[in-house]
């Protein structure tokens, strides 16, 4: 499949499309995917069962808000505020204020691998301490460019995570519908909804602050 998925990346590299706010190479190629996955896998446009991915789907907390995080780990501006924001996103969510979704949006092609690393690192313990901790390791990761899947998998396992790979088709394609319905063209983005409606949020200032607001 990750075959498939670069063959389509290259095909995008001749396309305008636009890039992470990240992005730190120049060329079409390096930000070949706005939206990669919205087209990946031939994502059907309609909904899919529930029970096809939401059960693997990165999710975590039970809150009325849903916050959805849209992040590339070869972004520098996502890995600059990583930290940061989810620290405040681990204290929502502990407190049960917001259900966050964490969705990789692979705008440079090496991350479609690192989004299936991350998953597979769920699939060995879902939970949300975990999920911070893989992402913590997938953006040193990026920082060092590792770009093997085996070169990352002795990275991953030096830093204590265990890795069980299943079939991320189903999540991917469930990402697609999401990107695709919050229009993200770039990264890092952050989409909250609830019951005041929706707001979509791109710098680090408005994500903190929106975040804030959400612990009172």
């Amino acid at each position: 499949m990750r075959k498939m998925v670069h063959t389509i990346v290259r095909l995008f590299a001749a396309v305008p499309i636009p890039c992470s706010r990240g992005a730190k190479r120049t060329g079409r190629a390096a930000c070949a995917a706005a939206l990669v996955l919205a087209l990946l896998l031939g994502a059907p446009s309609g909904p899919a069962p529930a029970s096809a991915a939401d059960s693997a789907l990165p999710i975590f907390g039970e809150g009325s808000v849903e916050v959805r995080v849209y992040t590339d780990y070869f972004c520098g501006p996502c890995a600059a505020e990583e930290k940061e924001v989810m620290a405040a996103i681990a204290e929502l969510v502990a407190k049960n204020r917001i259900r966050v979704l964490l969705i990789d949006t692979p705008l440079f092609p090496e991350t479609v691998l690192y989004a299936e690393y991350f998953l597979a690192a769920l699939n060995a313990k879902r939970e949300f301490g975990r999920a911070v901790a893989a992402r913590a390791a997938l953006f040193e990761a990026a920082r060092l460019k590792i770009q093997k899947k085996a070169e990352l998998e002795a990275f991953l396992a030096k830093q204590g995570l265990e890795i069980r790979l299943s079939d991320p088709t189903p999540v991917f394609t469930a990402f697609s519908r999401y990107i695709r319905e919050d229009r993200i063209n770039s990264t890092p983005t952050m989409v909250i909804a609830g019951p005041r409606g929706k707001q979509v949020l791109g710098s680090k200032e408005q994500i903190l602050k929106a975040l804030a607001d959400l612990r009172n």
